[in-house]
């Protein structure tokens, strides 16, 4: 018996030896495999925070690493500058491209990276000590992003294309890849919404490690008044015959101008067309995502969506440079409702939740019928476009009848808006005070006569017109006009208040008359039913609304020509001072001539580039 138990507790004395052995050997095991786990951790990182650094060390950009919204994760940017106007000169070089070809070419549009300075940084956790055989690679495997998306890859110091094919070493790993990415093209309706995963695998012959990042490539943005101007544009005049020789008037005009303001403004002059609303066939816009030195931009611009419009194509022949690139969304007609006079933007707003920190774009609808960028505007799906009602106006452009300022207030901002009411009411009360009789415009009549003169009224009329105050007023239909219009005005108003939160006080009404008649030059992509109409309004006198908002609380407006009572233009003394209480100097530049009787200001006439800023 005791025999026995001496038997059964050597037995089980091996039995618990055997068993720590076996946890033993498990347990080298478990630390093996952990340690074969931590070798091949791939980890690849973007600047998902936004902090202009890619963190490999800690975990900053860890928690939005797979997010690609416009809120958070990272952002890279559409490379499609000019370096050397490479592309600009091609264009310029032999036959008339066509405008897809035009487009075409661009600093990403083969696998040479030439503008380095706008990758976006891409890095890879360094792997310590990889087996000998340990290899990776970098992959988009969606083939829609990868065809719009470049990487790259740091070696010494050029950046090489890299594809989902490209092997990296062990070496490589085990030092991390430093890695660029940028697009080749911006955001599209229908075709890329700028969304990108990248993949970073990892293989040692036995096992296999994979990390994705998630990016969105930056949207395409319009500018506000907010931004400091930094350039002005217009269009070159010649002095030759029709309406280029009124333009070299203007050009003379402006440019006394901006060298009176508190800024200092190169005036780039297109000299690749005749075409003299500089407003509307493109629209200076900008691109950006953060750096470590700040926000990293790339100028934008946007050719309007008038296929045929000849003037928009020197948005890729000229305007493209280093630093410079266009867009240009196909398949809108030449009409007026789709030149980018028609396109505002409010400066950055908060109201209901919803936050606007790149601004909100303003466009004007004819009916039924929307300007055909708006889909491509809608695709960048930052600055949500608003619809305003601009059927009441013969060319219907928003710049026709709102302005926004920056001012020193809680909201930062004021809205001037066209007021017909205050416009018909400033020459009613000129006629009950005696000056009935007063000439309604101050302006030498310096155009009689001139076939190029457009400037067709009721009566048939050419030039500026002689009447009187009282006459003006008793034009057939100009009363009723002037009541339609301001009710199509607090329609828009409305609108605004609604989707902005402004109120009364910071709406800012300018006197401003319109009359209807107006006659347009052929082939303007005018329309018949709003060439001559008798119900659809353009300015009577120069609109101020349409002036052009530089720095420093400098406003170019268009000469208003007013009424003279006892030595004072009345209108022009009613915008100086409605200006000035905003903190806002004024120079009026003569437009009459050049644009005025054309239906159109100042602002139709030139075009600005402003800083990109920080959006996100």
């Amino acid at each position: 018996m005791i025999f026995k138990l001496f038997i059964q507790i050597l037995l089980y004395n091996n039995y618990i030896q055997q068993k720590k052995m076996a946890g033993g050997l498990l347990s080298l095991l478990i630390i093996a495999t952990c340690g074969l786990s931590v070798a091949l951790k791939a980890d690849i990182r973007a600047d998902s925070n936004r902090d202009g650094i890619v963190d490999i060390h800690g975990r900053s950009d860890l928690p939005d690493k797979l997010s690609d919204s416009n809120d958070a994760g990272a952002i890279f940017l559409a490379n499609i500058g000019d370096t050397d106007r490479r592309c600009s000169k091609l264009a310029l070089s032999g036959p008339a491209l066509s405008n897809e070809e035009l487009a075409a070419c661009n600093d990403a549009s083969d696998d040479i990276q030439r503008a380095p300075q706008y990758l976006a940084p891409l890095r890879t956790v360094p792997i310590p000590k990889p087996n000998p055989k340990a290899s990776g690679t970098i992959t988009i495997q969606d083939p829609n992003s990868r065809s719009k998306v470049r990487i790259f890859r740091l070696e010494g110091s050029q950046w090489i294309t890299t594809g989902n094919e490209h092997v990296f070493s062990q070496h490589e790993l085990a030092a991390g890849l430093k890695l660029g990415i940028d697009a080749r093209d911006t955001r599209r309706p229908g075709v890329w919404d700028g969304r990108v995963a990248v993949t970073f695998t990892v293989h040692d012959g036995r096992s296999t490690a994979k990390d994705t990042v998630s990016l969105r490539v930056a949207p395409v943005l319009t500018h506000h008044h907010a931004q400091a101007a930094r350039e002005v544009f217009t269009t070159a005049g010649n002095y030759s015959e029709g309406a280029n020789f009124f333009q070299g008037w203007f050009v003379d005009r402006l440019q006394n101008a901006l060298d009176k303001t508190r800024g200092r403004y190169p005036l780039t002059q297109f000299h690749g067309s005749d075409d003299i609303w500089a407003q509307d066939f493109v629209e200076p816009g900008y691109t950006s995502m953060p750096g470590p030195n700040g926000p990293i931009v790339l100028h934008i611009m946007i050719r309007s969506a008038q296929d045929e419009r000849v003037a928009g194509r020197q948005v890729f022949e000229y305007l493209r440079k280093s630093g410079v690139g266009a867009v240009q969304h196909l398949g809108g007609e030449r009409n007026d409702i789709n030149a980018m006079g028609n396109l505002e933007t409010i400066p950055p707003y908060e109201f209901r939740g919803k936050r606007y920190r790149a601004g909100r774009i303003i466009m004007g609808a004819h009916n039924t019928t929307t300007p055909f960028i708006m889909d491509y505007l809608r695709a960048q799906q930052v600055q949500d476009p608003l619809l305003l009602d601009t059927d009441c106006l013969a060319i219907g452009h928003v710049d026709e009848i709102v302005q926004f300022l920056p001012v020193n207030s809680r909201r930062g901002w004021v809205m001037l808006v066209a007021d017909p009411i205050s416009g018909v009411e400033m020459l009613q009360n000129a006629v009950k005070h005696g000056h009935g009789d007063t000439r309604a415009f101050s302006r030498e009549n310096d155009t009689v006569g001139n076939p190029t003169d457009l400037f067709m009224i009721p009566g048939g009329l050419h030039g500026v017109p002689d009447d009187s105050i009282s006459e003006v007023l008793a034009w057939d239909g100009i009363l009723k006009a002037n009541t339609a219009i301001a009710a199509c005005m607090q329609r828009n108003i409305r609108i605004l208040k609604a989707e902005t939160g402004i109120t009364d006080a910071e709406i800012i009404r300018m006197p401003v008359m319109f009359r209807t008649g107006l006659a347009f030059a052929p082939d303007n992509g005018i329309g018949p039913e709003r060439n001559a109409s008798t119900t659809l309004g353009v300015s009577l006198y120069p609109n101020p609304i349409n002036g052009l908002a530089l720095n420093h609380g400098d406003i170019l407006a268009p000469t208003p020509w007013g009424p003279v009572i006892d030595g004072v233009d009345i209108l022009a003394s009613a915008v100086q001072t409605i200006y000035r209480k905003l903190g806002y100097q004024v120079s009026f530049v003569d437009n009459w001539n050049s644009h005025h009787t054309w239906g159109g200001e100042v602002h139709c006439g030139t075009n600005v580039v402003r800083d990109g800023k920080r959006w996100w």
